[in-house]
């Protein structure tokens, strides 16, 4: 099934010129030398699907300097049906139209589009702290089940809870009350175990998209593995898989209520150790995803070109989760790729995704590195903001 956009335009957007194009459904080039504007288009992009930056960026940022407001709008077809979407930025905040109606939160099950990105800040999922990866696997999760970021709100609600309980007796140094500790863990085990188990459903098919995709990328030469590590429970691979093998400890519906159980116990035996320090250590926030490149850890022993290769297969596996949960791919935005690849790594990625799906915009200096059919692929030259069609 399709999705994707027919039409992108803009207005005073950062450094581009106002333009309007026709982006093709499958593979869309935007071509030109380094700071032209081209991670910009894939922004314009990703914030139609988001209604956010991927660069957290301040509203203000992405208005033209000297221009009062910028205006990004698309007209996007999902299942054969057109839905419109303008985004209007000002310094004091935005304002976002769905089919002409001022929304003020994201529509559900992602109703209008979805998009995937891969750029050279994604480079910090295997170089950077376990935060980032749980970032990428909450943000992924979602994208599948949009209501894991209310039950990973609550859940962080209720640790705010527990928290606050265990730095006040830090403070005032006095005894916790087991009682008031009992009723706030129960509450903050059972939404623990509501997370752990979207992530565990998450994980379950896509170390298999994953695995497959490495694989790909690095024609069978490597073998990569991606291990959940859930805080707080004995057996702390909770989900591993090397290709279609997964194992491990089960978070899955049927076990939500003695998962619940294990970590209400895992918190209330560390009170001691969690009061001296004035807050939690165990529990979803504190999971991690071991990343693994022929059983050597990715981020201690991997070469940059394995590092890019590890992210792009993440990517490339959100993409196919993404399709097989809803039926639809998410479009794909791939910033300046032929950087961040060697040249044979770049063609296989090449052949990976003209065997999927989807709807593709890539950037690059050098349209060679790109070797996509002519007849599925449309092109624009960026120079100094402005977009020229070929």
């Amino acid at each position: 099934m399709h999705v994707g956009l027919e039409v992108l335009a803009a207005q005073d957007f950062r450094n581009l010129e106002t333009f309007r194009i026709e982006p093709g459904p499958r593979f869309n080039l935007f071509e030109g030398r380094n700071g032209q504007g081209k991670t910009n288009l894939l922004e314009a992009v990703y914030l139609l699907s988001a209604f956010r930056s991927p660069r957290d960026a301040k509203q203000g940022e992405l208005v033209r300097f000297g221009a009062e407001r910028a205006v990004v709008y698309g007209e996007i077809v999902r299942r054969e049906v057109k839905r419109t979407v303008e985004i209007q930025l000002a310094k004091e905040g935005k304002k976002v139209l769905l089919d002409g109606k001022v929304i003020t939160r994201m529509p559900s099950s992602f109703s209008h589009m979805a998009a995937v990105l891969f750029g050279p800040d994604d480079l910090e999922l295997t170089k950077a702290g376990p935060e980032v990866r749980r970032r990428f696997l909450d943000r992924a999760t979602f994208a599948v089940w949009p209501e894991h970021l209310l039950e990973l709100r609550a859940y962080h609600e209720a640790l705010k809870h527990r928290n606050r309980l265990l730095r006040d007796a830090k403070v005032r140094g006095v005894a916790l009350d087991p009682h008031v500790l009992d009723a706030f863990e129960g509450e903050l085990a059972r939404r623990g175990a509501s997370v752990l188990m979207r992530r565990h459903l998450f994980l379950e098919r896509f170390v298999v998209h994953f695995a497959e995709a490495f694989r790909q990328i690095t024609d069978g030469e490597l073998t990569a593995t991606l291990t959940h590590k859930a805080s707080g429970f004995d057996h702390a691979d909770s989900h591993k898989a090397s290709g279609s093998e997964a194992a491990g400890r089960d978070f899955g519906v049927a076990a939500m209520p003695s998962v619940a159980l294990e970590l209400a116990a895992a918190l209330s035996r560390a009170r001691a150790s969690d009061a001296k320090l004035g807050w939690t250590r165990l529990g979803p926030h504190a999971d991690e995803l071991d990343l693994m490149i022929d059983g050597r850890p990715v981020r201690a022993f991997a070469s940059q070109g394995q590092h890019r290769a590890f992210v792009l297969a993440l990517k490339i596996a959100e993409l196919h989760r993404i399709h097989e949960a809803h039926g639809v791919y998410p479009v794909f935005l791939l910033d300046d790729v032929s950087s961040e690849l060697d040249e044979r790594r770049n063609a296989l990625l090449m052949e990976t995704l003209q065997r999927g799906g989807g709807q593709v915009f890539v950037t690059t200096t050098d349209r060679r590195w790109i070797r996509v059919g002519d007849d599925a692929m449309r092109r624009w030259k960026v120079e100094a903001g402005v977009l020229s069609a070929e």
